[in-house]
């Protein structure tokens, strides 16, 4: 039996033709070694290699852009004889030339003439795309400003169909074609959001090659697609991975090449489309405003419908329903951009009397109802006011409407009894929202019914009666004639199954109602592949993005936060409290040395005068002293656990609890001259911004002071002990 594998890798452009002196480089994928470099011949190939059955490649080519060696693609040696075929975007640098060269096929786009009254929306829905495809093909800065006789480009529509699988070949005897869509006349709108259908024809087999003379065409649409994108998503296309359009089989004894049709969600394993898991409950909850997504781990034709609507809302591209790379980095493009600090001045509690997030009764009689504190707000209904942000920035923006903040969030037990309420659903599972329009608090029914309708009726399937697993919708007026949510609008999930209001599904800060990046949780995950599929390849490793530095912990690190952690946290018998004060004192720990203030080592921040009470506090507080002369044995088999376990996690990229915060405090057991002083206004500041960590009076307010606001140190990546699996 032959141990060993010959791989011959050709270069070829968007057109199947052979990139000649490309430069690159082959790895070996385990040990990172060259074993393979120069520049490709006139076939477009790479030298010949001969490796143990297998070993995994890494193949890179010089950007064209930046002189940088991309790694394009990663494969496994399995074959006695390979020969595999990786496209490239090299060829996208001669468009013009090319698309002037001759008949390109049937490749014609279609345009759109403004007539007198028209709106850029109006055009979008005849033609089955959106407002937002057509602001970016057309460059159009202000939609409002479109004038009588203006040529409107309009989108070439290439759907995916794939099922999936990486297995499936293509079929030589057919190929599809698409076509836009072209409407003469004025329709009426359509009640769901407008999708772009297409006209296929089969066609029939072609002896050019085995994708058809057709397959040209079809590239060439996609590639004016990507021109007419401008140099800006030119570059994004080139530097990102490229895909492998063609691996091609050959034993010793010859035979004809297998070919996968060149559709990345069909051919790449990778491309999530069922099955069960954290990644796909993570997309779902954020996706929520997108259709209505429900919070479960579980891929469901909901969940497809969802992703379909985001890909044709926010990113403007063919329609795949599948979780993929491209679809993932989306996902952390618009967590960055529609970001929810400024709208949670009044998200907690106010009450003076729980942590801001209620005290944890369950089961509590309140009027017909049972009052249930959950701790935190839904993360759903976070990701639905993002949503509800991105459609009146994008798709209706023409309105001016924009959302201003939370009016009301979290109402615990307490507050309701305060304000003789009844009512139960603002114990973290409703939002009350109010709108600025230009620039001011609008406070107009036809605004508030307006967002009502056209977004969260129509976008998120949202309803104005109490449907299971549907987000609900306090109308204007209610059946009985009462007057309801009239200048504002009021969205709860009260109505979603139980099984949604359990694992970590409540948070209270800001960073972990957003969640960590889908970047992070990718590699977190272990399935890091994933996002090479479908155009969001990505060379980036975990902490590619940390700005700030490491942080390199020693085992005697180590063992000095266990030990503060220790003295500092409520041994809570409700997990989520004990683990959530814990992390805040780890995380300022380590903030407080990348901050500088207190010293750069973990031994001099946590030794810091009277910063620690039972280490370095006043002698009232019978302190140990110093870190060193507190005993190991004093730290719980609960801390030990717990401090590992969470350091792990920061060092795969987890994110802080507490941001880049320094100080925390208890306004509860704080003297009245330090309460007066800062601790009043400080807790009352982390009240508002969600910074409150445990219950009762047994709360650590996480902040920092304004003079240390400069200190505070930027994003910064934990380096552990070789091998370190616990103390």
């Amino acid at each position: 039996m032959n141990k060993k594998s010959l791989v011959t890798i050709q270069l070829l452009d968007l057109f199947g033709s052979p990139i000649s002196k490309a430069q690159y480089e082959v790895k070996n994928q385990r040990t990172g070694q060259v074993i393979a470099a120069g520049f490709t011949n006139s076939s477009g190939c790479i030298v010949e290699i001969s490796r143990d059955k297998g070993t995994a490649l890494d193949v890179y080519i010089k950007s064209m852009f930046n002189g940088l060696m991309i790694k394009i693609q990663s494969f496994v040696m399995f074959k006695d004889r390979m020969l595999v075929k990786i496209t490239s975007p090299k060829v996208m640098l001669d468009l013009k030339t090319l698309t002037n060269q001759g008949d390109n096929g049937q490749y014609k786009r279609k345009t759109h003439v403004v007539k007198k009254g028209e709106t850029l929306f109006e055009i979008a829905q005849k033609n089955h795309t959106t407002v937002r495809a057509l602001e970016r093909l057309n460059k159009i800065d202000d939609p409002n400003k479109i004038s009588i006789g203006q040529v409107i480009k309009l989108p070439v529509n290439i759907p995916a169909t794939g099922n999936n699988s990486h297995q499936e070949k293509a079929k030589q005897t057919t190929q599809q074609r698409t076509q836009p869509s072209a409407s003469s006349t004025k329709t009426k709108a359509p009640q769901t959001p407008p999708t772009r259908p297409s006209s296929i024809t089969p066609q029939k087999k072609q002896e050019e090659g085995i994708f058809g003379a057709n397959f040209g065409s079809k590239i060439l649409d996609q590639v004016n697609e990507l021109y007419e994108e401008g140099k800006k998503t030119l570059n994004e296309a080139t530097n990102a991975a490229s895909k492998i359009l063609t691996v091609d089989d050959r034993s010793q004894d010859g035979g004809t090449p297998k070919a996968d049709a060149p559709n990345l969600c069909k051919t790449n394993p990778q491309c999530i489309s069922s099955g069960k898991s954290e990644l796909i409950r993570e997309v779902n909850i954020r996706l929520a405003g997108f259709g209505g997504a429900l919070p479960t781990d579980e891929f469901t034709e909901l969940t497809a419908n969802c992703i379909k609507q985001f890909q044709r809302d926010y990113m403007g591209v063919p329609e795949t329903g599948k979780i993929c790379g491209s679809v993932l980095v989306a996902l952390d493009k618009f967590y960055e951009e529609y970001p929810i600090a400024g709208f949670m001045g009044k998200a907690a509690c106010n009450c003076g009397k729980c942590s801001g997030f209620g005290n944890g009764n369950m089961g509590v009689p309140s009027g017909s109802n049972k009052a249930n504190e959950y701790p935190g707000l839904h993360r759903s209904l976070i990701w639905i006011l993002k949503a509800i942000n991105f459609y009146l920035k994008n798709e209706f923006k023409e309105k001016k409407i924009e959302v201003a903040y939370i009016e009301s969030g979290y109402r615990c037990i307490e507050n309701n009894k305060k304000h003789g309420r009844a009512t139960v659903n603002h114990m973290g599972l409703a939002l009350d929202i109010h709108f600025n329009k230009n620039g001011r608090r609008t406070r107009e029914v036809n605004d508030m019914e307006f967002i009502r309708k056209q977004i969260m009726v129509k976008k998120m399937g949202a309803s104005e009666s109490r449907e299971v697993d549907k987000i609900y919708l306090e109308p204007k007026v209610f059946n009985s004639g009462t007057s309801g949510a009239t200048t504002w609008v009021h969205f709860d999930v009260t109505k979603f199954s139980a099984i949604y209001f359990s694992g970590n599904i409540f948070q209270k800060t800001i960073v972990e109602l957003n969640g960590v990046k889908m970047f992070t949780l990718v590699n977190s995950l272990k399935v890091p592949r994933i996002l090479s599929c479908g155009g969001g390849g990505s060379t980036q490793k975990p902490h590619d993005t940390i700005v700030g530095g490491e942080l390199v912990l020693s085992n005697d690190d180590i063992i000095d936060i266990m030990k503060v952690t220790e003295t500092e946290v409520i041994k809570f018998k409700t997990e989520k409290y004990f683990t959530d004060q814990a992390a805040g004192v780890v995380d300022t720990i380590m903030n407080r040395v990348k901050s500088g203030v207190w010293g750069d080592s973990i031994r001099s921040v946590v030794n810091a005068d009277r910063q620690f009470s039972k280490i370095t506090g006043p002698k009232s507080l019978d302190p140990y002293g110093s870190v060193e002369k507190m005993p190991i044995s004093h730290v719980s088999t609960r801390i030990r656990n717990f401090v590992n376990s969470y350091l792990i996690e920061r060092a795969n990229g987890k994110l802080s609890i507490i941001g880049e915060n320094l100080n925390y405090a208890n306004k509860y057991y704080s003297d009245a001259k330090n309460r007066k002083a800062w601790v009043d206004k400080f807790h009352d500041e982390a009240v508002k911004k969600g910074m409150i960590l445990g219950n009762g009076t047994a709360i650590h307010a996480h902040g920092t002071t304004t003079e240390l606001r400069n200190k505070m140190p930027k994003p910064f990546k934990i380096v552990l002990p070789k091998n370190f699996k616990g103390i």
